[in-house]
This record gives structure tokens, C-alpha cells and sequence, in this order.
């Protein structure tokens, strides 16, 4: 009776814990032990011989072996409950089937209807006629005001000059002169010579100093409201464009991205960790798998009127992924968004993240912390619901926790030295898509030095869109500049050039009287004048009286030698002092990268 009595107050895992053929008993393998199976009830029943008992046995020994396996229980139970109360199995939940993620089904890519020929075609996506539209707009009235106010008159950009000024700004960033003074780029002859044959530098000064994206005039009540006004329109355009080009692949990324400044702005950020510092912080969605940014949010701080923000993370999450919801994708993300409560309301959007935990979560049981007593390379899940939570030990003493909304299994890679869970490996592949895409945009980046913020948007802007469009012209065409490991900066090249060779075209035939390097420099872009000066023999031109007499290019300047005679080929002036000299000038030469000027005498001039 008194055994009896003993089961029925014991639990069944107690049971298992002291009598199973693995557990370890006070009772030795001599003692008379008698196993009777108990067919209704499904336990193993013991039945012990008070004979074979000693007078002070065994029975308050069992009891003492039954309470410290309670407690070990109890402590195990405690060490896998959270702060919040949420407690996280050390076994996967049993399914009869896998659960469904990351099924899509549209193609990733292009979007259908953006179509790209050429390099202009795919950047015209991103920066689209209703930027261009209200930049000039907006450029205009300012260089109309300023102007009016020395007693000047301002000359009016339209779109192809626009084009042209940025097409100079993108070659820039090409040759990764940012830091390059402007004069030394237009005025330099070993420079590229674009940059002078496209406009003059006093033209291109003056349109970087008005460029302007909103109304001045309007600015003071939208900033009551939003401290981006100066920037919001075109920034709001630029992001639909994107978000609309191109379908993202099985899985996202959500990170943030400092763009350097340390000029006057209301929302600068100081991020010790990163290289520059101080600038303007942008939290972006992009594709893990290509380097192309969907969707993004500049970080304004509290707006004016509006309470502190609580939850900034999972608020900026919700706000990104609002465009990819209900289509089975995952967001992988860092500690600073990842957190229990955005996993259930991704969830219930029918999305999946895999991130990293920060140790001071409330939802972290003890088990998943750090401890010197845990080994270098083990793995601790925990599973609660569809949530699965695994601690990774990379070094002795230290601990890496991650989320999972997509993983609900203890999949860990056993070939490895370091045996990674199959979540981590996941998180490692997917986690660098706002990183390589800042990479790529700092490499040519087309910046200027400035002192004003919404500047240094559009300049990111412009950087972004590059490769946006450089990321969906490949993606139309695999072969494109196949096995060239400087592939995208020579569609920057191309790009470049298809924006400014329109306006460079209208500079030559519009502008009668161009200064010598001047066409010079068109003619080494490729651009040749033709009119009736260059194709008439001279003959005719000096009977129609259209050339007047000029000085002799040959002779030095200090005779001051006029003459009327001309070189058949250059149309330059030559002495009779030198009529039997010929003169090989850029007109005949096969070389576009040097102009030079040889003379080669044909006999002998005879001494006066």
C-alpha cells in the first residue's frame, strides 16, 4: 500500500527520470527489483520487496531522488521562461506538413513594361520627367530672383541643358573626382575633354548654385509639418519610381545608410561606428539577392506636432515592407528592428524575418545568454508557436541570438568546424543588401563638396538611381559587357554621354564662333563642325570676302604678320614665308587623344 500510495503521488516523468532503464537509482543491481508492466495505464510498475529493505532504507532515499529531479525540472523550465513570460520549448513543434514561406508568384526582375535599349532608357525610369519638371521649375525662379535682385537677367535652363548638367556630374562621379575643384576638370587639358566641349564652367557653376527642388516662396508652411519639405517631393517621386520598376526576389533586406554631411540640418545624425561620422541617416529596403534598392525613408526625427516615437524599429519595418505584403517574402534585418512582437504582426501580413536579438530583450530566456559554462560552437533552440529562437556560441564566454519566423527545426550544419545553424547561414547570405548596395553607390559616387542638405540628397539620388538603372539594363541584357570586370563604370561612361552629346550637338551648330580648344574639344568627343567655312576651297572663300586677314600661325607673334594665304586642310593662316612648309595639324592627324602640330619643311626656304 505504502508503494502505491508512493506512485500515485509522483508524476510521470518522475517516474521515468528514477526507475527508466537509463536513469541512475540508490538501489543496486542485487536488490530483488521486480518489473510488472501495467498495460491500461502505459507505465512501467515496480513492485520492491520490504524483506530485502534494510531498517534504515530506501524509501526516504527514492523520495529525496524524486524531489531533486523535480527540481531540476523546475530549474529547467525557469531557464527556458522569458521575462515576459513567454516560455520557449526546447523541441520543435510536430507537423504533419511544412509550413509555407517565401512562396512567390510573380518573376523577380524588371517589372513588365520597363523595357531598356540603352543605358538613358533604364536611368530615365528612376529620374523621370515630373523630377526633371519641377527641378527646372523650381532651379528657374530661383535664378530668375537672385538674378533680378543684382539687375541681371537670368537665362533660362531647359531640359536638355539639365540633362547635359547632369550627365557632367555623373562623369565626375565616374572618374572619382569629387574632390576635384571644377575649374581643374573644365580648364585642365589632360582632363576629360566633355567637361568643356558640353558647356563652360561659368554656366555650370551658376546652375549647381540655383538647383532647387521645391518653392522657396511656399517652404515656411510646409515646414510646419515636415522638416524634408525642401527635398520631399522629389525624394517621394524618386521612391514610387523605384518601388514600381522592379520585382523583388524570395527575400529583402532592411538596414540603414549614412550619407556624410556636417553642414547645418535639423535631423544630422551622429553614428560613432560608422567612417564618416556625422550625416543624414537613411533606412532603405533592398533586394538581398541583386544590388538594387525598392524602397526607402530618411530619418527626420519627431516631426513638428508629433509625440516621442516608442518602437522606432518595428515602426520603420512596418512602414518599408507595406509594399511587399500578403507575397510570402523575408526580411532579414539586424538587432536594432528585430524583436517578438514585429515577428507576429509580420506574420499576420504573411512575411518572415530572420534577424538578430540584442541581449537585453525581455524575450531572450537565461538558456539562450551567454555563459562560460555553455561550449565554443553549441546550439540552443528554443520554439514557441511559429517562432523559433537559437543561441549560437562563436567563442567561449560569448553568445548570438537570432529570430526566426521561417525556420522551425534544429537544422545545424554537422560537415563544419564551427557547426552554424542552417538560420545563421541563412542570415549570413542575406544580410549584406543595403551594405553592398551603399558599397557600390560610394565607389562612384557623384558628390560634391556643399553646405546645403538637400544637395547632398540629390546627389545621393542620383547615385542610387545609377545603379537602380544599371541593375535592371543587365538584368534585360545578361551579355552586356561580358567578362569586363568594370562593367558598371562603363555604363556610367555610356550613360554620361548619351546625356550630354543632345545639348553639345545644339552648342556647336548654334554657337557661330566657338574659341579654337573649344572645338577642339568636340572634335576629340566626336563632333565635327560642318558649314560652308570648312567645305569651300579657299579660293572662293577669299573672293566672296567671308575671311578676313590674319595673322600667321607659324610666324611668332611678335612680327604681328598678317596674311591672306590659307592652310588647305585647317583653314589656318600662312605667310608666303612659309607657303612651301607643310603643315600636318589636327585636320590630318589619326590620333583623337593628342592634337599636334608638326612642321616639316618640303625644300629649302631661300634667305632675303
Amino acid at each position: 500500500m505504502v508503494i502505491e500510495m508512493l506512485h500515485k503521488e509522483q508524476d510521470e516523468e518522475d517516474e521515468e527520470a528514477i526507475l527508466g532503464p537509463d536513469s541512475e537509482s540508490e538501489v543496486s543491481d542485487a536488490d530483488d527489483l521486480d518489473y510488472v508492466p501495467q498495460a491500461q495505464a502505459g507505465v512501467v510498475g515496480v513492485s520492491l520487496n520490504p524483506a530485502l529493505l534494510d531498517e534504515e532504507d530506501s524509501f526516504d532515499d527514492i523520495e529525496d531522488v524524486s524531489d531533486e529531479s523535480s527540481e531540476e525540472e523546475t530549474q529547467t523550465q525557469s531557464n527556458r521562461l522569458s521575462k515576459k513570460g513567454s516560455y520557449w520549448n526546447e523541441h520543435p513543434p510536430t507537423q504533419g506538413r511544412t509550413r509555407s514561406h517565401n512562396i512567390l508568384r510573380s518573376c523577380p526582375g524588371p517589372a513588365p513594361g520597363s523595357t531598356a535599349v540603352s543605358p538613358k532608357d533604364a536611368w530615365d525610369m528612376f529620374i523621370s520627367d515630373n523630377i526633371i519638371e519641377e527641378v527646372l521649375k523650381c532651379t528657374n525662379l530661383e535664378g530668375r530672383r537672385a538674378a533680378a535682385a543684382k539687375g541681371k537677367e537670368w537665362r533660362s535652363i531647359d531640359k536638355d541643358e539639365f540633362m547635359a548638367f547632369i550627365g557632367l556630374t555623373l562623369l565626375a562621379g565616374r572618374d572619382k573626382s569629387w574632390d576635384v575643384a571644377m575649374r581643374e576638370l573644365f580648364l585642365d587639358p589632360l582632363q576629360n575633354p566633355m567637361y568643356k566641349a558640353t558647356m563652360g564652367l561659368r554656366r555650370y557653376e551658376d546652375i549647381r548654385r540655383f538647383l532647387r527642388f521645391d518653392d522657396k516662396r511656399t517652404r515656411a508652411l510646409r515646414l510646419e509639418t515636415d522638416h524634408m519639405a525642401a527635398f520631399r517631393y522629389v525624394w517621394d517621386c524618386f521612391l514610387a519610381n523605384c518601388r514600381r520598376r522592379f520585382i523583388p526576389s524570395d527575400c529583402v533586406t532592411i538596414d540603414e545608410q549614412l550619407v556624410p554631411f556636417r553642414g547645418r540640418c535639423k535631423f544630422l545624425q551622429y553614428m560613432p561606428s560608422k567612417p564618416a561620422k556625422y550625416g543624414i541617416k537613411i533606412f532603405w529596403m533592398c533586394d538581398a539577392r541583386v544590388p538594387y534598392a525598392i524602397d526607402g525613408m530618411v530619418y527626420t526625427g519627431r516631426q513638428p506636432g508629433e509625440e516621442v516615437q516608442r518602437n522606432l524599429g518595428e515602426n520603420i519595418v512596418q512602414q518599408l515592407c507595406s509594399g511587399i505584403r500578403q507575397t510570402g517574402r523575408n526580411i532579414t534585418m539586424d538587432n536594432f528592428f528585430t524583436s517578438v512582437p514585429l515577428a507576429e504582426k509580420l506574420l499576420e501580413k504573411n512575411l518572415t524575418i530572420v534577424g538578430t536579438l540584442r541581449q537585453n530583450k525581455p524575450d531572450i530566456p537565461p538558456v539562450m545568454k551567454p555563459s562560460k559554462s555553455r561550449e565554443m560552437h553549441s546550439s540552443e533552440f528554443g520554439f514557441n508557436g511559429n517562432m523559433t529562437m537559437v543561441s549560437y556560441v562563436p567563442r567561449k564566454g560569448k553568445a548570438v541570438v537570432l529570430l526566426s519566423t521561417m525556420y522551425d527545426d534544429k537544422a545545424v550544419d554537422d560537415n563544419s568546424v564551427k557547426k552554424k545553424p542552417e538560420v545563421i547561414q541563412y542570415y549570413n547570405k542575406t544580410k549584406g543588401g543595403v551594405d553592398t548596395m551603399d558599397q557600390m553607390v560610394r565607389t562612384y559616387s557623384c558628390k560634391r563638396r556643399t553646405r546645403r542638405w538637400p544637395m547632398v540628397l540629390w546627389h545621393n539620388v542620383l547615385d542610387v538611381a545609377t545603379l537602380n538603372a544599371y541593375t535592371n539594363f543587365t538584368a534585360q541584357h545578361p551579355d552586356y559587357m561580358g567578362g569586363v570586370t568594370n562593367a558598371r563604370r562603363l555604363f556610367i561612361k555610356e550613360l554620361g554621354k548619351e546625356l550630354v552629346m543632345p545639348h553639345m550637338k545644339r552648342r556647336m551648330e548654334g554657337t557661330p564662333h566657338l574659341q579654337k580648344h573649344i572645338t577642339e574639344a568636340m572634335g576629340r568627343c566626336g563632333i565635327k563642325k560642318q558649314n560652308a567655312a570648312t567645305t569651300q576651297p579657299q579660293e572662293d572663300i577669299r573672293e566672296e570676302g567671308q575671311v578676313k586677314r590674319k595673322r600667321c600661325n607659324i610666324c611668332p607673334a611678335a612680327k604681328d604678320r598678317k596674311v591672306s594665304s590659307w592652310c588647305s586642310q585647317c583653314t589656318r593662316p600662312v605667310c608666303k614665308e612659309h607657303k612651301h612648309v607643310v603643315v600636318i595639324c589636327e585636320a590630318s592627324s589619326f590620333s583623337p587623344l593628342e592634337v599636334t602640330v608638326k612642321i616639316v619643311p618640303h625644300r629649302p626656304v631661300p634667305h632675303v
